[in-house]
Formats: C-alpha cells, structure tokens, sequence
C-alpha cells in the first residue's frame, strides 16, 4: 500500500468511527490532532469526506425483515457492529470506484454520446445527414440546434463527411475548432496538439484563445496547440486518415512514436526500454489487423532492436 492509500484508509477509519455515533471527545481531539500533523491527512480526510458522500442515497432508509429473534440487547449489540461493518464496506467499495471509474473513464468521457474501444471503428450517421466515423479508442459528445452543428473529440480521432446546411458545422477539441462547410477532414485529439487533415474542401481553424486563425485548402493538413496554428503542406491526401481503409502507415516516424500509433490499436501493450533508439525512424505500410507485422518491421529496420514476448499481448522492445 503506498503512502496516499494508507493516509486515505486512515482517514476513512476515522469518519467511520465519527458517523459510528460513538465518537468521544478524546477520540476527537485524537483526530484533529491527526489532521494537523501532516497535510497529506487533511488530503485525505478530505477525500473520505466526498467519498462518504456517496453513501447519503442509503441513510435513513429500514431494511425490512420479521420480528427480532434475539434479545434485545443481543440485538442491539449486532445491529450496532452490523451498521459498523457495513459502512465501513460502503466506504471502501465507494473508495474504490472513485479510483477505478476516473481511471477507465476520465471526467472529461463522461459526456460521450458515442465511444470505441481499442481495435473499434464505428460509423454515425447524424441527424443532418453528416457521417462521422470513429477510429480506435475514441469519444465524441454531439450538439445539434438552430444555431450551430458542434461536435466535441473528447478522445482519439475522427473522420467527418459534412453535408451542407444553414448551421455552421463545428468541431471542437481542447486545442481549438475546426469549420467546415460541405466537406470531409480528419480531426485527431493528440497529449500536445490537434491534428486536422483535409480530403476536400475547405476548412477554417482557430486556436481555442480565438487568437490565431488559418485556413486549409484540399490536400492540406495543420496542428492546433500551444496557441498556435502549423499548417503542413508536404503531406499527401492518400496518406490522410488511411485507419478508414484498415491500415497504418509510418514515413520516417521516430521508433517511440510508431509505438505509440500501434499501441492506439494493438490489444495489450508495446513497451520500448531503450532510450537510445527512441529516435530510430521506421516506415513501412501495416495492416491494421495484423500489426505484430509491424513489430517485425521495426526489428528489420533496427537491426539492434530486441523484442521479447511475455503473452500475446505484451511485448517489450529493448
């Protein structure tokens, strides 16, 4: 157990004995002695705090059942110790998800109205006609009204087939938005930026300070981030969103960044242990389905590459 996870069973300890209604003044002062003595315990009694939160849908309510069999004081004794034990179970199984959910679905999945998972792509046809497609591990929430067509990639990317119409059609990310009028265009939520490829069309950009603007003709492709617009003209439109075909293609991309793009559709995990050969560049042209190929390609392209296979799933390149 580390040290966080020890302060929180400490603290939730301590609440449990506090709603127990038996909590005495000594074992209070005990309590806000232990809170000053460190500020990762007041961290955590705050935690405990929200997470016993959770519980406030089950006070008060009477469990139903027959007459006591027992004595009284027999039964007072177990519902006592019962109560007891039973919020302190509530307690941890609520400490528990509070972990787990935000792990597999982080804050900002929770207003996902559509959602792949690893290896998953899905197509969506919108209430004004529009199709959206959703590569792998992806997440999209959609706003329609009499203004404005929006839709936010709360996650991974995807491929947009725009119908014309009076609205505006908008998609947004945490970097800026993309508008599109009557085209199609590729919009991917990367850790540093956004990346926007553009099939045909046009398209108008804007950082989210709404202070830098630009525009994309067919066959161009730009980042968004860092309050900034890059627009890059040497890609090729038949190497945009080639995922939509089922394939993943790698031209003189750094070893740590074809990894990256594998492990975005691959079940399980790639893990590359030598620095040293982080900046390698590989190329190649991969079918989605059968990416251990690639792994093999990596091996072909850097000779001093090691690769070792704990399951089918994990592999550890060094």
């Amino acid at each position: 157990m580390s040290t966080d996870d020890s302060h929180l069973s400490q603290a939730i300890e301590w609440l449990t004995q506090l709603q127990s209604g038996e909590f005495s003044p000594a074992q209070q002062h005990h309590l806000d002695t232990w809170r000053k003595a460190n500020p990762a315990h007041e961290q955590a009694w705050q935690q405990a705090q929200l997470v016993w939160q959770c519980l406030e849908g089950l006070r008060g309510r009477s469990i139903p059942g027959k007459e006591p069999l027992l004595p009284e004081f027999h039964q007072r004794q177990i519902i006592k110790s019962g109560r007891y034990r039973l919020s302190l179970l509530a307690i941890a199984s609520c400490a528990v998800l509070a972990v787990l959910i935000p792990l597999h679905y982080p804050p900002s999945l929770w207003r996902a109205d559509y959602m792949t998972k690893k290896g998953e792509q899905r197509s969506l046809t919108l209430a004004d006609g529009s199709i959206v497609t959703l590569n792998s591990n992806s997440a999209v929430s959609i706003h329609f009204d009499n203004q404005v067509r929006r839709v936010d990639v709360l996650q991974g990317e995807a491929f947009f087939a725009v119908v014309k119409a009076k609205q505006p059609f908008v998609v947004k990310t945490t970097d800026g938005e993309v508008r599109a009028v009557g085209t199609e265009f590729a919009v991917q939520l990367r850790e540093s930026d956004t990346q926007v490829e553009l099939v045909e069309g046009k398209v108008e950009l804007q950082d989210e300070s709404h202070q830098h603007f630009a525009r994309l003709t067919a066959g161009q492709s730009a980042q968004i981030g860092n309050g900034q617009i890059q627009i890059d003209k040497s890609r090729q439109t038949d190497n945009f969103a080639l995922w939509r075909e089922g394939y993943l293609q790698f031209n003189g991309l750094p070893l740590e960044q074809a990894i990256a793009e594998i492990n975005r559709y691959r079940p399980g995990r790639v893990v590359l242990l030598n620095s040293n050969l982080a900046r390698q560049r590989v190329s190649g042209l991969f079918r989605l389905e059968a990416l251990d190929q690639a792994i093999l390609g990596f091996k072909a392209a850097v000779p001093q590459l090691q690769s070792f296979s704990f399951t089918s799933y994990w592999v550890v390149l060094r």
